[in-house]
Order: C-alpha cells, then sequence, then structure tokens
C-alpha cells in the first residue's frame, strides 16, 4: 500500500449507497444508513484533484478593470430624464439588465453592478482553468447534491412506487398535527375541516383516494418535516429528517406529475403545488425556484386566481380559498424573484384579488351564501400583515428606487423620493398598527406574537433603508464609503434575523419558517469584512451576530457543503486577526469562543495552517499596533466588493479558499433583496 507523503490523514468519504440516495453519511464502517437498509456498506472513491486558481497578470488587469467599472459606479449619479422621455414611476433607475451565459444556461439578471462586470467575471474564470492541481476540500460526492436538481417539470416519476413513500398509518396523525400547529397558520393555503377526513381515510386506506387529493397529503407531510427538527424526526418518526424529506419531496413531485399539472389545473392540486414551493429554500436551487414558481403562477392564472371570485361568480367560499392561494403566490413570487438576483417581482400587471379576509377556518363552510370578515382576532393574523406588506412592495415603486440608490451609495439621493418612500413607510406602520389592534391578541397563541414581531421588524428595516447614506448615525465615523453602508446593511440583516429567532413564545413553533430563509452569502460577506475591518460598534455587533448564526445553524458546521467550508474559513481567518489585535492592545490573549473552537477542530489541518498564514499577512497589511489600534476601512473597491455580485450558486466555493487575502466573497444587494430577500424576509 503507497504511503501516504503528505502527512495528511486520510479523507473518509460518504459511502456508495448514501451517495446514491442524496442522504448524509456518518462515514463509519459501516454506516449506520446501510446497517438501517441491512446491505453492504461500500466506501466511495475520491473525486479526481482539482485546479487551483491562482492569479496571474492577465488577471490582475482584468481585476484593476472590474475595480475602474466599480469606481465609477460607486461615484454615478443617476441620469435626469429629458422631457422627451419622461420615464413612468422610475423607470429612469430601472436596471436593463442582461442576458448572462451562466453554468451552460443563459440567465437574466437585473441587478445594477453585476449586469455590467459578469463579462470580466467570465474572462476571469477562463483564464483561471489550467492552473496546477489540488485536492478539492470538498468534493461533489461529498456535497450532499440535492436530488431535485433535475427539477419538478422534469422529473422522470414513471418508476416510483407512491406506496412505498407514504408514512406509516400511526405517523399520518403526527404530521398532520405538527402541520396544523407549525405550517398551517403561516401559510394558510388549505381549509383544515375540508381535508382533515382526507388525512382520516389516508390512516385507514389509501385506495379510494383521488390523484389531486393524494399529492396534498403528500405536500402536508413534507412541510411537517420542514417544520420539524432533526432530533424531532428521529425521536417520532425513526428516521432522519434528510430521509424524510427526501421521501416526501418525491413522493410530492411524482404525484404532481403523475396528474399532469401542465394540462390539469384543479385546486387542490394548486394548492399541493404552493405548498411544495414552500418547502424549497435551503433545497433548492433558487434560480430554478423562481422559474417553478413562474410555472404556478402561469396555472394560476389559467385558472383565473387573478381575477376576484366575486367578479367570477363563484361561491364566496371558493372566492376566499381563491383569494389565500393568490396572495400566497404573490407573496412566494416576490421572494424567490428577489433571492434570484431580480429587482422586482414580474407578476401579471392586470389583476383584481382582492386580500383575503379576517376569517377562522370554523368560520368558512363550502354551502355558505355570504362573506362576512369577523371584528375580533382570528388565526388569519400573520396572513393578514404579510398581504398588507405585499401591496406596499406591489403599489410602491419608488421604495425600490430609493432603497436602491441608498445600496449604491448614490451621493445626494432625491429628496422627494425619499420623502414619498418614508411617508409611504409611516403610512403602512399606521395600517398594521390598525391591523394587529383590530385582529390580534397575543394571548391567543404563537402566531399573533409573530404578526406583531413581524410588523415591528419589517417597518424598522425598511425605515433604515430608505435613510440616505449620509443621514444614518454612524456617517463619518464608521460609514464612509457605500461600502461600509453594505457592511452595515448586512450586519442590521442578521440581527433582525436573530431578533425573530429570539421570539420565545415562537421557538417551538415558527422557529424552523425564520431559519429556513438564511442567506449564507450575506453571512460569508459580514464575517469576510471581519478580516480587515476591526474596530468599533458595528464590528462588535458583528462578532455578536456571528457567535448566535453559529448557535442556532448547527448545519454550518457541516463542512461537506461548499459554502459551510468558506463560512468557516473566513470566519476562522476573521477570528485570527482579531485575536491577534486583541492581544497586542491588552497584553493579553481573548478567550477563544466555543464555536472557532470547534471550527477549528473539524476543519482540515491544512486549512487551519492557512488560515493561520492568511491572518499573518492580513495583520502586516493592517499596520496595527499597540498605540494605533483602529482602522479605518478602504475606500478602494477590491476583489471583495466585485464578488459581491456573484450569486452563491454560481460561485465555486472550493476554488475561493485559495483567493489573495482580503478576498472575501459579497452578496448581491442589487435592488432591495437586503430587505425582502431570503435571509430577511420571514414574512410569507
Amino acid at each position: 500500500m503507497a504511503s501516504n507523503s503528505s502527512g495528511k490523514p486520510p479523507r473518509v468519504l460518504a459511502c456508495v449507497l448514501c451517495q446514491n440516495r442524496k442522504i448524509k453519511c456518518d462515514r463509519r464502517t459501516p454506516c449506520s444508513n446501510c446497517i438501517k437498509a441491512n446491505v453492504s456498506c461500500t466506501p466511495s472513491t475520491p473525486a479526481p484533484a482539482r485546479k487551483r486558481r491562482r492569479p496571474n497578470q492577465d488577471l490582475q488587469q482584468r481585476l484593476a478593470r472590474c475595480e475602474e467599472l466599480l469606481s465609477e459606479y460607486a461615484t454615478a449619479k443617476p441620469p435626469a430624464p429629458s422631457s422627451a422621455e419622461s420615464p413612468s414611476r422610475d423607470e429612469s433607475w430601472r436596471p436593463l439588465g442582461k442576458l448572462i451565459v451562466d453554468e451552460g444556461g443563459v440567465k437574466f439578471i437585473d441587478s445594477f453592478l453585476w449586469a455590467t462586470i459578469h463579462s470580466e467575471l467570465s474572462a476571469m474564470r477562463e483564464i483561471l482553468e489550467d492552473e496546477e492541481t489540488v485536492d478539492d476540500p470538498c468534493t461533489p460526492a461529498e456535497s450532499q447534491i440535492s436530488d431535485l436538481d433535475a427539477g419538478l417539470i422534469l422529473s422522470d416519476t414513471s418508476n416510483t412506487d407512491l406506496e412505498e413513500l407514504h408514512p406509516q398509518p400511526a405517523h399520518v396523525f403526527r404530521l398532520w398535527q405538527i402541520f396544523i400547529e407549525r405550517v398551517n397558520p403561516i401559510t394558510k393555503v388549505i381549509h383544515v375541516p375540508t381535508v382533515q377526513p382526507l388525512l382520516v381515510e389516508a390512516a385507514a386506506s389509501r385506495a379510494n383516494i383521488p390523484k389531486n387529493a393524494e399529492a396534498l397529503l403528500f405536500s402536508i407531510y413534507l412541510m411537517a418535516t420542514v417544520a420539524l427538527t432533526e432530533d424531532e424526526c428521529l425521536e417520532r418518526f425513526g428516521y432522519t429528517k434528510d430521509v424524510a424529506y427526501t421521501r416526501f419531496s418525491k413522493g410530492c413531485r411524482s404525484a404532481l406529475m403523475r396528474i399532469g399539472i401542465l394540462k390539469n389545473y384543479d385546486l387542490v392540486v394548486l394548492q399541493a403545488l404552493v405548498l411544495y414551493l414552500f418547502s424549497l429554500p435551503g433545497h433548492y436551487d433558487r434560480h430554478a425556484a423562481w422559474i417553478l414558481n413562474g410555472v404556478t403562477v402561469r396555472i394560476a392564472q389559467k385558472m383565473g386566481l387573478h381575477r376576484d371570485g366575486e367578479f367570477l361568480g363563484l361561491s364566496p367560499f371558493e372566492t376566499e380559498m381563491r383569494r389565500r392561494i393568490w396572495w400566497q403566490i404573490i407573496l412566494l413570487d416576490a421572494m424567490y424573484a428577489l433571492m434570484s438576483g431580480l429587482g422586482h417581482s414580474l407578476l401579471p400587471r392586470s389583476w383584481d384579488t382582492k386580500p383575503p379576509l379576517n376569517l377562522n377556518d370554523s368560520d368558512l363552510y363550502p354551502t355558505m351564501t355570504t362573506l362576512q370578515p369577523k371584528d375580533s382576532p382570528t388565526d388569519m393574523i400573520f396572513r393578514l400583515v404579510c398581504c398588507e406588506l405585499a401591496a406596499t412592495m406591489v403599489d410602491t415603486p419608488e421604495l425600490h428606487t430609493v432603497i436602491m440608490q441608498n445600496e449604491m451609495g448614490v451621493d445626494n439621493p432625491e429628496a422627494e423620493k425619499v420623502e414619498r418612500a418614508a411617508r409611504r413607510i409611516d403610512e403602512l406602520d399606521r395600517t398594521l398598527t390598525e391591523i394587529l389592534t383590530k385582529y390580534s391578541d397575543p394571548l391567543m397563541g404563537p402566531v399573533h406574537v409573530l404578526a406583531t414581531e413581524t410588523k415591528s421588524i419589517m417597518v424598522d428595516k425598511l425605515r433604515e433603508l430608505v435613510c440616505p447614506l449620509r443621514s444614518q448615525p454612524e456617517w463619518g465615523t464608521e460609514i464612509l464609503t457605500p461600502k461600509d453602508n453594505l457592511f452595515k446593511l448586512s450586519l442590521t440583516a442578521g440581527e433582525q434575523n436573530l431578533r425573530m429567532y429570539q421570539i420565545p413564545q415562537t421557538e417551538g413553533f415558527f422557529l424552523w419558517f425564520m431559519m429556513s430563509h438564511f442567506q449564507i452569502e450575506v453571512f460569508i460577506y459580514m464575517v469576510g469584512q471581519l478580516s480587515t475591518r476591526t474596530s468599533g460598534q458595528l464590528v462588535e455587533r458583528a462578532w455578536q451576530v456571528v457567535e448566535m448564526f453559529y448557535q442556532y445553524h448547527t448545519e454550518l458546521y457541516d463542512l461537506t457543503m461548499k459554502a459551510h467550508m468558506a463560512s468557516a474559513i473566513f470566519t476562522i481567518r476573521a477570528w485570527n486577526v482579531r485575536e491577534r489585535i486583541l492581544r497586542d492592545t491588552t497584553g493579553s490573549a481573548p478567550e477563544t469562543p466555543g464555536y472557532i473552537v470547534k471550527l477549528l477542530s473539524l476543519l482540515p489541518p491544512d486549512e487551519t495552517r492557512h488560515t493561520r498564514t492568511d491572518e499573518a499577512s492580513t495583520v502586516t497589511s493592517l499596520n496595527v499596533s499597540p498605540a494605533a489600534p483602529t482602522q479605518q476601512p478602504s475606500t478602494e473597491v477590491s476583489w471583495d466588493q466585485m464578488l459581491g455580485f456573484v450569486d452563491a450558486n454560481s460561485i465555486d466555493w472550493g476554488d475561493m479558499f485559495s483567493v489573495p487575502t482580503g478576498g472575501q466573497p459579497q452578496p448581491n444587494f442589487g435592488g432591495y433583496a437586503t430587505v425582502f430577500g431570503g435571509n430577511s424576509i420571514n414574512w410569507m
């Protein structure tokens, strides 16, 4: 047997069975999954070495060009419209967008900066193709690639036995109860009294369940699984959450495709499809999710959900259910559009569906002849708050303009637009306060507490984001450039997420919902900035956010995922810089946080060594001494700023590990993704 000349301990890969089933392997011999399946556990073969990308002269020229472009944008002002071209609404500030070729396909991006620099990034990727090879710290075989990559529309379900994918009869009611408590108060797309008999029948015999109802049942099982913790899933059902998710997701997709959702339009099927879309964050490519939701929008249009049922002569019950489903689709479309790098939703323009009414499910029944909203608290409260937020988003395009200008650091934004945006937020605040006063009672359950906190956090966030750069309280001290403001935006987005996480009344009910929209790109950007930002209140707050995120998002310790490995490396690099500076300024070494200790124990030895080397060069470049501990942020646009507008789904995180010191990737802040984006939305 050949010796290991590198001295590195051999990596233990996931076994063949776990790779094929797309489930997490504990890497024992044999592993627990193979033991349960009573099959032979066969170790997998390491993937071939990958190419390391290193800068060369041509690359440096490309980087210089990117910096030049970004510098121009950082100081650019919006063009003044001519009298002959008076733009409607805010057309003068709408990005033109660009078609890009990425990962073998064509994508449209209208992010202000990304549309301009993408060609430079593509050229840089080509430059770096022919460099030396090195083992990738996370091979594709270990990345737990989702089995949803083929997409719902293209899934081949011909060989799927749905009977094998259904839960055991004893588990049906447990999943249903979890759905009612943790999912339904947030989604409100089904009518519980109507659906419950289907669950009773499914627990007894599935022989007579219609195909559309079977798809809905699988979507309910799937969402109940999403709402469970790992420990709860193991304790209650005897298998991991990943196994349960894969099982019920496959069942839902198979049931939907066998119905033929592109040609058979049915309200029950649409309910199943909407719930399925709710399960995708964290499990599915965001671009594909947005496209899939576009299919949902078109199906809903084909069924006429964009027209209010009253105008179509429908029954009160069907009218109200269609309203609930349509408005949920609107919220999903807005979320996935913004997460996909589009500044706004591309919903059909002509729709008149009214918002859902303040009615409990018990107040609705198929034979009712009139609809009369209640004047007292109901379990629709969270949906009412969400719909009002969605209405504001749709009818106030100047919010998008003002927030975008602030994010881009426009020096003198139009005062009139800023004032209009601020007035609209004040109006939203008053409207939401009235809704909560009339229809909310914290004593009626956690969903009422969630609605109140959501209103407070979203209004605060909007007010902060329409506040011009020079009006920020940190202007002139910790905020000197647009880049400094982006750092603050990433920080406050994290803080607002944590506010939602830490609502004690909702922890056992809706924490899954808030955490499912964690956007790791924003987190990595913030952590990456901490390698060069070493002092100030914003920095201290950011380190508190880092510690809390590692406390809540324990999946970040799974370094088989490339993004998690990237966040771990950048976190260690930043901590090494912080540790050195604190030691130099105080004369004693600070206590190492528990999450840093754990990350160090999980990182491969060679990566730990690299972070130490990078830390030394970073501290040297900062020229920090005990007499001068503070370093003002640089005003130059650099590699890390350029990467801010690259979608993380197209970043090869394995190759990111060898970027030059200070090369921290940034998230896409185009449009107002920081307000309504994946990691901070929490109002669907």
